[in-house]
């Protein structure tokens, strides 16, 4: 099985510097403009299955990108429900709640929070998507568009990295396909996106 997948197009908090979590805001001319491109990179490639998050700024690139396909919406491809830090710009985190902010960046093992979730819920949700849509399934090539940091979820879960190393894989660009395999019950990336310059929750 061959995986493509990409983090949403650009959104207006993205641009704003936003934190999203669980809420969403619109994408912006450019993140629509992202989704067309990578519709016509994917033109010749035939999708046995298309799966998006439930969030809106997610499902509307997978339309953009697959606009005739069916898209199956699902939970699991959230975003990391961040709580009380959602819809505030980034720099503001840190501020509402200065201790999290440092377990999540710096040892986010030991990162909890009563109103979202910490790193184990977030991976053990994509590790549920995987169980269900990857593992046993005969399909020949998928598309999945997701989140940010769900997205370094899915490298980890793919790379067997610890969840002490989280931040091994950085958040990637949004619009931009990161390619894996999974053969043999084996995964091998083909190919990451380019780096994200700054590091958002969306």
């Amino acid at each position: 099985m061959n995986i493509y997948f990409t983090r949403h197009g650009e959104t207006q908090w993205n641009k704003s510097d936003k934190i999203q979590g669980w809420l969403d805001s619109p994408l912006t001319d450019k993140g629509v403009e992202m989704g067309k491109e990578l519709s016509e990179i994917a033109k010749d490639i035939n999708f046995d299955n298309i799966y998006s998050s439930d969030l809106n700024r997610a499902y509307n690139t997978a339309k953009l990108i697959v606009p005739e396909r069916e898209v199956i919406k699902t939970e699991l491809l959230r975003e990391i429900d961040v709580g009380a830090w959602s819809g505030h710009p980034f720099s503001e985190a840190e501020k509402i709640d200065k201790k999290a902010y440092d377990l999540y960046f710096n040892n986010p093992g030991e990162y909890r929070r009563d109103d979202g979730e910490d790193f184990y819920q977030l991976t053990k949700r994509v590790e549920d998507f995987f169980e269900k849509y990857v593992y046993n399934s005969s399909d020949e090539n998928i598309l999945i568009v997701s989140h940010g940091i769900t997205i370094i979820a899915m490298f980890n879960i793919m790379e067997n990295v610890p969840i002490e190393k989280f931040w091994t894989n950085r958040v990637r660009r949004n619009g931009e396909f990161n390619i894996a395999k999974y053969e043999n019950n084996k995964f091998e990336i083909i190919k990451k996106a380019a780096k994200n310059p700054v590091s958002t929750i969306g």
